[in-house]
């Protein structure tokens, strides 16, 4: 019994905004009222209705690697939010604005990766710029609050500005500048969430009308651990492995809480961990739950 029959055996999590949903949400109710969620929710469904009434082999892959994505963009930012925090807790100043940009864009493009808006373009998502990414999640984000959405994207190109400040014009004053009133903890728990909710509505809509199971195309899943930045190519042994998993024993798009397997996320947060026990070292198994319930 894989860990996806084992996770879909333990029932739903909660009921919200007029639907049963796996993940037992937090975020969503604080920043968000139901009415707004359940409109988006059926807007959604009618978007994700489109393509799983016209499901071919293309579309299962590219769903199965976006979703695969999103995992990585959960796991990542939380490991950026506990170093963020790690950092504020140990005055590593010239590192926050780094940290503070990055945990946030990370969850941002998880909202991108599961949003029916956004289009593959043979891969070409994967290099979504960062204004792109804001203005697709954001607009995402409006659809549920849009004075929340306006916020998020004045904030977040904030943390942008400043980021790039402390990156490229090593200020005399360090970092002794206005910073947004934003909580990055708080908002990017709320991203991934929204996330978390457009992978549940495909996954619903594929069950409603899907019938024909497919393979995984290699010429998709390359993308995971096949990787070329600026002339250099890497290859992630355990994103090969993790795909792999999946194309043998669960080829088809998932949400994201059911795609993380206990092993992948406990994986994921030791391989940043050190080499030794030093108990003043950032420790990435901290708080695994910092931003998202993983497994």
């Amino acid at each position: 019994m894989t860990h996806i029959q084992v996770k879909q055996m333990l029932g739903r999590g909660r009921s919200f905004a007029g639907r049963d949903w796996w993940y037992d949400f937090r975020a969503l109710p604080q920043f968000t009222k139901d009415a707004e969620v359940k409109a988006r929710s059926g807007d959604l469904m009618r978007q994700f209705s489109t393509l799983t009434k016209n499901w071919n082999s293309d579309l299962n892959s590219e769903w199965v690697v976006r979703h695969f994505f999103a995992v990585k963009m959960v796991l990542g930012s939380s490991v950026m939010a506990q170093s963020l925090r790690y950092a504020e807790a140990n005055n590593l100043r010239p590192v926050v604005s780094y940290l503070s940009y990055y945990t946030v864009m990370h969850a941002l493009r998880a909202i991108l990766f599961t949003s029916p808006q956004a289009r593959w373009n043979d891969g070409e998502i994967l290099q979504t710029t960062h204004t792109k990414t804001i203005n697709v999640a954001c607009d995402a984000i409006a659809h549920l609050n849009k004075d929340l959405a306006n916020q998020v994207k004045a904030s977040t190109l904030h943390l942008k500005a400043f980021r790039e400040l402390i990156s490229y014009r090593a200020p005399s004053s360090g970092d002794n500048f206005e910073k947004p009133d934003f909580d990055v903890y708080a908002y990017c728990r709320l991203f991934l969430e929204i996330a978390q909710m457009q992978s549940e509505l495909l996954e619903a809509s594929i069950q409603k009308n899907v019938t024909e199971a497919f393979e995984l195309d290699q010429n998709f899943t390359q993308h995971v651990y096949d990787v070329e930045m600026d002339g250099v190519s890497f290859f992630d042994r355990e994103d090969w492995h993790r795909i792999g998993y999946l194309a043998r024993k669960h080829p088809a798009p998932l949400n994201i809480l059911h795609m993380m397997s206990d092993g992948h996320v406990e994986d994921f947060f030791g391989s940043w961990c050190g080499e030794d026990d030093d108990p003043a070292a950032f420790n990435p198994d901290n708080d695994w739950r910092i931003l998202f319930d993983v497994p």
